[in-house]
């Protein structure tokens, strides 16, 4: 048995407190967990119940982790799932706090992946095939993404790759034409284009009556 003789919060962090038996530093825990366990000066804890205290505390600090988290940047489920794991948290406590974040929608892969693809359209030149690529690497499902990836349309697809394609010409040195097309089409398929866009697009830009040479 051990007495709690003091209770002081942390100079850093007001929403955590130092909890002292017998007076030597004995853990510290999150103010719900105070309030929850009504913890206070005086209070004998056995073994028992600081284990409880000691696992409340954990489950809270997964659950504040990614809270954290993704309050600096969105993630997926797979992502912060694997950013617990690094932190050692224990894998119950982690399928407890996904769990739990994605019922409060902290946590949701079809809206991340919506507002991945929106980014990824307007603020960079990768095609529809690198966009899929990236959302399937971040762990989002096959279904989530074949679905919400009609967001591009072929048409918005198409003139992207063709505002893209006639940038890039202007720095390809080739005087064969065959050969700038091909320079041309390759560059479009390594930013992620399908290659009929890419075919349509070249084919376009050129104005030849070239068959397919991607």
């Amino acid at each position: 048995m051990k007495k709690i003789t003091k209770i002081e919060y942390q100079k850093k962090n007001k929403e955590r407190f130092n909890i002292y038996l017998d007076d030597e530093y004995g853990f510290s825990v999150d103010i719900s967990i105070l309030i929850d366990y009504s913890l206070k000066k005086g209070m004998v804890l056995d073994d028992a119940l600081i284990g409880d205290i000691l696992r409340a505390e954990e489950k809270i600090s997964v659950y504040n982790y990614g809270i954290s988290v993704l309050s600096r940047c969105a993630k997926s489920e797979c992502e912060l799932r694997l950013k617990m794991q690094s932190k050692g948290f224990e894998p119950d406590l982690i399928e407890k706090a996904i769990k739990t974040l994605k019922e409060q929608k902290y946590l949701d892969d079809e809206r991340y992946c919506e507002m991945y693809i929106r980014d990824k359209t307007n603020l960079s030149n990768n095609g529809v095939r690198k966009i899929k690529e990236a959302l399937y690497y971040k762990g989002i499902a096959k279904e989530i993404i074949n679905e919400k990836i009609k967001m591009i349309t072929p048409e918005s697809e198409e003139e992207r790759a063709f505002i893209l394609a006639e940038k890039k010409l202007l720095n390809i040195k080739e005087n064969d034409t065959r050969k700038k097309m091909a320079k041309l089409s390759n560059y479009l398929i390594g930013k992620g284009f399908e290659y009929e866009t890419v075919n349509k697009t070249v084919r376009k830009l050129m104005k030849s009556d070239f068959d397919d040479f991607c």
